[in-house]
Order: C-alpha cells, then structure tokens, then sequence
C-alpha cells in the first residue's frame, strides 16, 4: 500500500490485517518498487497524491515491468472526480480495480474493494 499519510496507513493496515490479509506500507514511490522487488504485491493500493511523483507516474513504471503487468490496482485518494478523468480512461492500461475517494470510502468499504480486487475486472 503506497500511502503517505501514516495515521491512515496504520489504520488501514490494521483493518486489513485484522481481514487477514499481509500488508506491507510504504510512503514513497521509490519505497514501493522497492518492496515490490522483494515480495510482489496480490494488490496495489495506492494514493494518487505521493511525495516526489505522481501516483499515475508510479503505476504506468510499475507496469512498465513485466512481473508485474497483472498485478490488479486499488487507487485510494483525495482527488476529486473530476481530477480522476484521466485515470479513468487508462484504468485498464494500468489495471485499476477500483477507484475510492477517502472522504466517501468507509474502512470496511475499502478493505472489502481491496480484497476483492483480485477478482474484479478493470473498470
């Protein structure tokens, strides 16, 4: 889970957890490839608005690898709707599952997206 807010990332990875699921937290881009490497994720989850990049950026050179082309994508974020357009229209390029907007997204709402992800077709 790439997100740089870490009193959201405990909480998220506590529920997730609690699910059963491993979680591994980063904060940056550059952290998440690297984490990538050392174990390749089931989901990605990430937060559009990352220091030092884009989160758009960080998926299209996450898929740029080969290993993990397949690897099925959360975007979990504050940007607006209208902000998400463009992500819309490369979701299956990029293989995004879902689209959730932390303001609307209640915990268990997100950690059920995410485990579901897996198995949902892009968007």
């Amino acid at each position: 889970m790439l997100e740089p807010d870490v009193i959201l990332a405990r909480a998220y990875a506590r529920a997730l957890r609690k699910r059963g699921a491993a979680v591994e937290s980063v904060r940056t881009a550059q952290a998440a490839i690297a984490a990538a490497d050392t174990k390749t994720p089931d989901v990605i989850v990430v937060e559009l608005q990352i220091p030092m990049h884009n989160g758009v950026e960080f998926l299209y050179e996450c898929k740029s690898y080969a290993e993990w082309l397949n690897i099925p994508v959360v975007i979990h974020t504050v940007l607006a709707a209208e902000e998400l357009a463009v992500v819309r229209e490369v979701s299956e390029q990029l293989g995004v599952r879902a689209v959730l907007h932390k303001a609307h997204t209640s915990i268990d709402e997100f950690c059920n997206v995410v485990l579901d992800a897996r198995t949902a077709r892009p968007l």
